[in-house]
């Protein structure tokens, strides 16, 4: 079963100004993530449970958390270098 993406209003507000190519990749990266949010090819853990970060390249990187319960992947912080 594939995870469901949430993007949290903290997330929302990150993205304000985002340029469109990391814009394409973040949606690409939340996609992939959903599929396996443990794969390591993705995503790394950051020392606490269940919450995980993504490289988004040179444009930042996305911290999110995982429910396994309810299959849902919450994304609440988006770092980007633009």
């Amino acid at each position: 079963m594939s995870y469901r993406p949430y993007l949290e209003p903290s997330a929302l507000r990150q993205m304000s100004g985002l340029p469109e190519q990391a814009f394409d990749m973040l949606v690409t990266l939340i996609a992939r993530i959903c599929e396996n949010p443990y794969d390591p090819v993705f995503s790394a853990p950051t020392g606490v449970p269940r919450r995980r970060v993504a490289d988004l390249g040179d444009f930042g990187f996305v911290v999110f958390a995982v429910d396994d319960d309810s299959y849902l992947i919450r994304v609440f912080d988006l770092a980007w270098t633009g």
